[in-house]
C-alpha cells in the first residue's frame, strides 16, 4: 500500500472546526475556486459593510474579478467594472455588472468621482493604485489591494500605525468562507471554472501568466494525477514573464510612507 504525505491522499480525518461543509447541490468543481477567490472577494466586502446601498468597484476582470461582481451584486451592490479599456464590457456585464468604467478614460473617470464606498482592486502586478483614489467618497471610501505587490506590503504596514483609505486583504477564516459557500450554492453564484488534468498543468501555467481574459478558474482534476500523467504531458515547460510586484524591503516601506502620508 503506498503511502503519502497527505497531500493526495483519497481520504483525511481533519478537526471539524477546520472543515468546511459543502452544500450537496454544489458541483465540486466549483468549491475550490470559492474557497479561493470567493473567499478573497468575499471577505472585504463584508469587512466593509457592502451591501443594498453601496457602489463597489472591481478593479481587474481576471478570475478574482468576475467572481467579485457576481458577489457584490448578490450582495445588492451597485457593482461597476473598472478595466484599462472596454474590451471585456460584455464578460463584466454578463457576470452581473450594472455598469463598465475605463481607466484610460479621463472623463469617464472624472464623471465618477467621489461616488464608491469600496473598490476591489485584484490587479496582481505593483501599478499605479492612487489613480483609483479619486474615485472614493471623500472620508468614508476605502481601497482594497487584493495582488500581492509592493503596494499590498505598504497598505499593511500603513495600516498599522493608523486608519487609511487604502487597505489590504488576502483571505478570510472558516466562519466567513463557510458563509460564501453557503451564499453562492443558495444563490447560485459559480466561477468560470474548467476542469484540467495534470497533464495540462504546463499549458494552464502559460495560460495564466500571459492573461486571464475570460476570467477562468482552473480547476484540476486530482485523479488524473498518477504515473501515466507525465507520460500524457506533451506541452513544454512553461515561459513565464518577469516577476512585475516589485516585492521588496525598500518598495514596501516606500509605499508604506506614500499611503501613510496621502491616503
Amino acid at each position: 500500500e503506498r503511502r503519502t504525505l497527505g497531500g493526495y491522499c483519497t481520504t483525511m480525518v481533519v478537526d471539524q472546526a477546520f472543515a468546511i461543509l459543502i452544500p450537496r447541490e454544489m458541483p465540486l468543481q466549483y468549491a475550490g475556486p470559492i474557497m479561493c477567490a470567493g473567499i478573497t472577494m468575499y471577505d472585504p466586502l463584508k469587512l466593509y459593510g457592502a451591501g443594498k446601498n453601496s457602489r463597489v468597484g472591481i478593479v481587474g476582470l481576471g478570475g478574482l474579478g468576475i467572481m467579485g461582481i457576481k458577489l457584490a451584486k448578490a450582495l445588492g451592490c451597485s457593482v461597476v467594472a473598472i478595466s484599462r479599456t472596454l474590451a471585456k464590457k460584455d464578460l463584466a456585464i454578463k457576470a452581473g455588472a450594472t455598469d463598465v468604467l475605463a481607466s484610460s478614460d479621463s472623463s469617464a473617470m472624472q464623471a465618477m468621482a467621489n461616488s464608491f464606498d469600496l473598490i476591489l482592486n485584484t490587479i496582481p502586478v505593483f501599478h499605479n493604485y492612487g489613480a483609483y483614489q479619486p474615485l472614493l467618497k471623500p472620508k468614508k471610501g476605502k481601497q482594497v489591494l487584493l495582488g500581492l505587490h509592493a503596494g499590498f506590503a505598504g497598505a499593511h504596514v500603513a495600516n498599522k500605525i493608523r486608519d487609511t483609505s487604502v487597505k489590504m486583504s488576502v483571505i478570510g477564516g472558516i466562519k466567513n468562507t463557510q458563509e460564501v459557500v453557503n451564499l453562492c450554492a443558495k444563490e447560485k453564484i459559480y466561477p468560470e471554472a474548467v476542469i484540467v488534468g495534470v497533464n495540462e498543468l504546463n499549458g494552464v501555467f502559460q495560460a495564466l501568466d500571459s492573461s486571464n481574459d475570460k476570467g477562468k478558474r482552473y480547476v484540476l482534476d486530482i485523479a488524473t494525477l498518477n504515473d501515466q500523467a507525465f507520460e500524457k504531458c506533451n506541452s513544454p515547460p512553461p515561459v513565464l514573464g518577469d516577476n512585475e510586484t516589485q516585492m521588496s524591503l525598500f518598495s514596501g516601506i516606500k509605499e508604506a510612507i506614500r499611503i501613510f502620508l496621502f491616503y
